[in-house]
């Protein structure tokens, strides 16, 4: 299932079975909506404080297909970091909510932000769920409607930095360091890479670290990333069909199975891997105290297919059929189908990134189309999300995206056929690291040769698919 590194000297050697499944279950409690400080009901965090802890997942319940499927949607949400909202953190919000407020957290017609939850596992305490699958994979579309498996257009590292300054105004430096640096190992670190991007997130004062995380809307510094290189979040729609995860196709899929084991991973268990004798977060002895807790294996079966149900929208603008049969011929025309072919409008394969030659063995291993599109290729070879590739991206549910190629630096699709986007004094519509005020963003030269019209037909098209 995973792909090797590039430096093959370096191996992955993740738990085994037995220590695994001696990790503490986690448990679905019910939960209720998180509202953008000042839109809740009335009297609703005191209401909360009276609730009764509620287990809502129980498999033994579950007996058809479309029974697991509603059960996933309890795993997809279910949070698996909380923050304790005592009366400290209450009297907080409102200050808050005006931060938040300002952009980049949409909220529904009722104010409710549906990235995150109020989960009550005892009595009389009320938490902030957080780090759900739908953290970052649920979008709020213009209208308030809430759209599970979407790219999400929550800035989650934006609002942890706004929690993570709350805490760290309560350590003293000593402390502060020490904490600044566990967060940098969980997230970033791959002390076998030698690259400017692990120097500088080293190197990096407290300050730098807590003002420097933000990214855009639909990316994420997800763990095993790097600092400067974060990824588009994906949007979840024909998972199905996928073989590979992961924009690197770190992990690959033959059945429900792998989906599985995958979200067990991302969801905190490739923390505990060891890599050459580095490990991202502390492995205790005894699993049982362990702070990374694990699904269930019917949580697991539930969630994926919960995902596997997960269908795409359609794009409520109507095109005129001319100009999209237009935009067709154009796609066919300039080669797109080679790359992204109907009916996923992707071939499925992995494309390795310049400085990187794919070993004899991967032809026969993997599914591999042999041609650099160019794009930067630090994720796939400096972070320990790493294989040397990264895999061709579906176009179905385009039109819905706000962060394009691997690392989000567009915002629009029309700006991938941009040709100035190719200059150094370019800046980037998306995500650009803060320490830089323009970049170049290269790669995936198609199409820019076309006229403004064809263009048009061309991006038509790829919107409505």
């Amino acid at each position: 299932m995973h792909l090797p590194f590039p430096d093959t000297s370096v191996k992955t050697n993740p738990i085994s079975e037995e220590y695994y499944y001696q990790l503490p279950e986690r448990v679905a409690y019910k939960t209720y909506p998180f509202y953008m400080p000042g839109k809740e009901p009335k009297g609703y965090y005191e209401w909360l404080r009276k609730q009764e802890p509620e287990i809502i997942f129980n498999p033994t319940d579950l007996k058809t297909d479309s029974d697991w499927i509603k059960a996933g949607e309890i795993i997809y949400d279910l949070p698996i970091n909380s923050q304790v909202m005592d009366s400290a953190f209450l009297a907080l919000l409102p200050d808050l909510g005006k931060h938040w407020s300002k952009g980049g957290y949409p909220t529904t017609p009722e104010g409710v932000l549906p990235f995150l939850s109020i989960v009550v596992r005892e009595k009389g305490r009320i938490e902030m769920g957080l780090g759900s699958c739908g953290t970052c994979h649920t979008k709020v579309m213009p209208d308030g409607e809430v759209l599970k498996g979407g790219q999400g257009n929550f800035e989650a590292r934006k609002f942890n930095t706004s929690l993570l300054r709350i805490e760290y105004k309560k350590l003293p430096d000593s402390v502060l360091r020490i904490r600044v640096k566990s967060i940098i190992d969980r997230v970033f670190a791959a002390p076998w890479i030698s690259h400017e991007n692990q120097v500088r997130v080293q190197n990096m004062s407290v300050d730098e670290w807590i003002n420097n995380l933000d990214v855009s809307v639909g990316v994420f510094n997800r763990p095993g990333t790097s600092f400067g290189y974060p990824v588009s979040v994906p949007d979840l729609f024909n998972v199905k069909d996928r073989k590979y995860f992961d924009r690197t196709g770190q992990l690959s899929q033959h059945d429900i199975g792998d989906l599985m084991r995958y979200s067990a991973l991302n969801q905190g268990i490739n923390l505990l891997h060891d890599y050459n004798g580095f490990t991202p977060s502390p492995r205790p002895a005894d699993p049982k105290k362990s702070t990374i807790m694990r699904y269930t294996d019917e949580q697991l079966f539930a969630l994926a297919n919960y995902i596997y149900a997960l269908k795409p929208p359609k794009n409520p603008i109507i095109y005129p059929r001319a100009l999209l049969s237009k935009g067709e011929v154009i796609f066919k025309e300039q080669g797109c189908v080679t790359c992204h072919t109907p009916p996923l409008y992707s071939n499925n394969k992995l494309t390795p990134v310049d400085d990187f030659v794919p070993p004899k063995d991967h032809f026969k291993k993997y599914n591999i189309f042999d041609i650099s599109v160019g794009t930067d290729p630090v994720l796939a070879l400096y972070t320990r999300k790493g294989t040397g590739y990264y895999k061709v991206p579906s176009l179905v549910g385009a039109w819905n995206r706000t962060a394009f190629l691997h690392g989000g630096n567009l915002a629009n699709l029309e700006d991938l056929f941009d040709p100035k986007r190719l200059q150094p004094d370019y800046t980037p519509t998306g995500y650009m690291p803060p320490w830089l005020t323009h970049m170049a963003v290269p790669g995936h030269p198609f199409g820019m040769e076309l006229s403004e019209k064809d263009k048009g037909a061309l991006v038509a098209f790829i919107k409505s698919l």
